[in-house]
């Protein structure tokens, strides 16, 4: 396996998260709605996985699968193309799609296991986060979030990383709730990580996360907590 790295979670308590554009652009900030984003090519290494409940949202009752949502990956040669189409959004609310690439699992703690935020935030495992899409949730509570991201230097909340080998990462999709949204904190509340979002403890921040995506963003009166996620083992 090559060295290291918008790209461009049931998931242990903070799983790799969340994530500045793929494909080195934002999505256009629209409101999702039932709209079909164009399927991901039939080429090989297309795989699909289940959208689980983040542990954030215990405390509302809501834990394991996701009704009716699903999240897929294609692996190319030279990178990667993901989607998630998810339901129970809350309309309304601003989202944002975070992305996490994790170069080198087998450094992680529970190896083969899926990484956990922890294992991001190790040096060894050559992780990158960032930003993938961002939109406002419509009447329907379903939207579809997706991206792309080519190997190569990859800019995220972590320096000095980079994509390397589209077939050897996990990749992990984490959409991250804001709140209402706040017309004066649009469009940061679907482009950023703390768009609208209020300080700890009203915010429950992971405490892992680095002061770069704290600062990602202008803090407002919203309660923000990772929402929904979904993980991708590398083959």
């Amino acid at each position: 396996m090559k060295r290291f790295l918008p790209i461009r979670l049931a998931v242990p308590l903070c799983t790799a998260l969340l994530l500045t554009a793929c494909a080195e652009r934002p999505l256009a900030p629209n409101v999702l709605n039932d709209e079909t984003v164009p399927l991901l090519s039939r080429a090989a290494d297309h795989s699909s996985v289940v959208v689980n409940w983040h542990p954030q949202q215990q405390f509302t009752g809501r834990t394991g699968p996701v009704a009716g949502a699903s999240a897929s990956l294609l692996r190319t040669n030279n990178g990667i193309s993901f989607r998630m189409s998810t339901t129970q959004l809350t309309p309304g609310n601003a989202y944002t799609l975070w992305l996490a690439v994790v170069n080198n699992p087998s450094a992680c703690a529970a190896h083969p296991m899926p990484c956990t935020a922890l294992d991001l935030f190790n040096d060894a495992t050559h992780t990158q986060v960032r930003f993938a899409a961002g939109h406002v949730a419509g009447e329907a509570g379903r939207g579809v979030f997706a991206g792309a991201a080519q190997e190569g230097s990859l800019t995220g909340w972590l320096p000095n990383r980079m994509f390397s080998d589209s077939k050897a990462v996990e990749v992990h999709l984490v959409i991250n709730d804001h709140g209402p949204m706040l017309p004066d904190h649009m469009p940061g509340m679907i482009r950023t990580y703390r768009g609208g979002c209020a300080d700890r403890p009203q915010s429950p921040f992971p405490p892992m996360f680095p002061q770069s995506a704290l600062d990602d963003g202008q803090p407002g009166p919203n309660t923000c907590r990772l929402y929904q996620a979904a993980i991708f083992t590398a083959p």
